[in-house]
């Protein structure tokens, strides 16, 4: 029924889940310094990137039902992910340069530095995750999110996922299971920061819901 991978990304959905529901309220809006996310901004970010893979593979989804070739282009002017800061009005000067060095890299390899935070990464505008939202509000998103990306795989259990593509000059050429590793990785690297912020959070003591500019 699902996509080879995907009962992985659900065992790490249940895992956020479950992190989400130790911390307070105070702790989900707070941040432990004023150039990183509140856990609460770790939340809705991974709420809205798997909004934006279960729109891919959606329109993937009606492209080969409709007979059509199954296979999106994405640029970097419409998934805007950067590294090292990039000025994000420059990226589409990145584009063919990217594409070409992806040509040679293992998908592996990119997997990996999406996994592991080595590299300083910048999201995507559409992830950028809204300050001071409820607890309970996202945590019943997180849950709400993961039952529509099931539902969608559910009801077309004889999709041919291998055949469905998605080319992008950051994260190279990838079928749906490649995209789900890749989703699953990502929220992964972000379990990992929830994790720091809400150490730091409860080693400074009171927290504090003073905003500013996050980092990734």
């Amino acid at each position: 029924m699902y996509p080879k991978g995907f009962d992985q990304f659900q065992q790490t959905r249940a895992e956020t889940l479950r992190m989400a529901h130790e911390i307070s309220a105070g702790e989900c809006a707070a941040r432990p310094a004023a150039n990183q996310w509140s856990p609460g901004e770790i939340l809705d970010h991974l709420i809205l990137s798997e909004k934006l893979h279960r729109n891919s593979f959606a329109e993937m989804i009606a492209l080969d039902r409709a007979g059509k070739r199954p296979v999106i282009y994405r640029t970097l002017s419409e998934l805007d992910t950067s590294v090292f800061g990039f000025p994000k009005e420059l990226l589409p000067l990145l584009s063919i340069p990217l594409m070409t060095f992806n040509m040679f890299v293992p998908a592996g390899v990119r997997e990996y530095f999406v996994r592991n935070r080595i590299l300083p990464a910048n999201n995507p505008r559409a992830s950028e995750p809204a300050p001071d939202r409820p607890l309970a509000g996202l945590i019943e998103d997180l849950e709400q999110s993961i039952r529509e990306t099931e539902a969608l795989f559910a009801s077309n259990p004889d999709a041919n996922y291998r055949r469905m593509r998605i080319c992008h000059p950051m994260l190279g050429n990838n079928d749906v299971t490649g995209l789900i590793r890749i989703l699953d990785f990502h929220e992964r690297r972000h379990q990992d920061q929830f994790r720091g912020v809400v150490a730091s959070l409860k080693a400074q003591g009171p927290v504090s819901t003073t905003l500013a500019s996050p980092s990734r």
